[in-house]
């Protein structure tokens, strides 16, 4: 009976190794400062358009880190947790104040979240994109019930039409990030002009 072998030189090495970061750190870029702008518009808008504070506060935060979210996705094929929860957490308190006051939007905006996931585990997206557009879906959730449905419904149409271009051109996968905070926009766009 013989005792227990020395490692090998190669698995020490790989003992030795320094574990690798949980997260890659956030690079921002001047162009994101953009975001600013977009917040301030959102917060100058909405509010004329009758939306109060409990609106006001999670859209204008999904705009101001709509640039970045949007250049990270299409330069490295991800959405950062650093963004996509605290974007989270804003709209899950903003859907939780409507929730005391009797408004039940929040189920609609879960629903959203579970389809996404849904398309996640089917290989559809990544969970990034779960994490963004249920994010998204809270935070629209506060003008009613149907913007989060018209919302992803929009993002699957324009991000299915990059998806055909990017097809022909040659690429067989796109970022759905931004195609996530298009159709969001556009949400918010038909819930201000049109009464959704």
């Amino acid at each position: 009976m013989t005792g227990p072998t020395a490692p090998s030189a190669g698995s020490v090495d790989r003992l030795v190794l320094a574990p690798r970061p949980l997260a890659r750190p956030v690079r921002l870029l001047p162009v994101d400062a953009s975001g600013v702008l977009l917040a301030v518009v959102v917060g100058v808008l909405l509010p004329t358009w009758g939306s109060d504070a409990v609106a006001v506060v999670p859209l204008a935060a999904a705009a101001a880190a709509a640039p970045a979210l949007a250049r990270i996705d299409m330069a490295e094929r991800r959405l950062p947790n650093a963004i996509t929860v605290p974007l989270l957490l804003v709209g899950a308190i903003a859907c939780a104040a409507r929730a005391i006051a009797g408004d039940l939007a929040v189920l609609a905006a879960l629903g959203v979240g579970a389809a996404l996931l849904v398309m996640a585990l089917v290989g559809g997206m990544g969970m990034g994109d779960v994490k963004l557009g249920t994010a998204l879906a809270l935070a629209t959730a506060t003008l009613g019930w149907a913007v989060p449905l018209v919302a992803l419904a929009a993002s699957v149409v324009v991000g299915g039409v990059a998806g055909l271009v990017a097809l022909m051109a040659g690429r067989r996968t796109i970022a759905f990030g931004p195609w996530l905070l298009v159709g969001h926009a556009l949400g918010v766009g038909v819930a201000a002009f049109g009464g959704a």
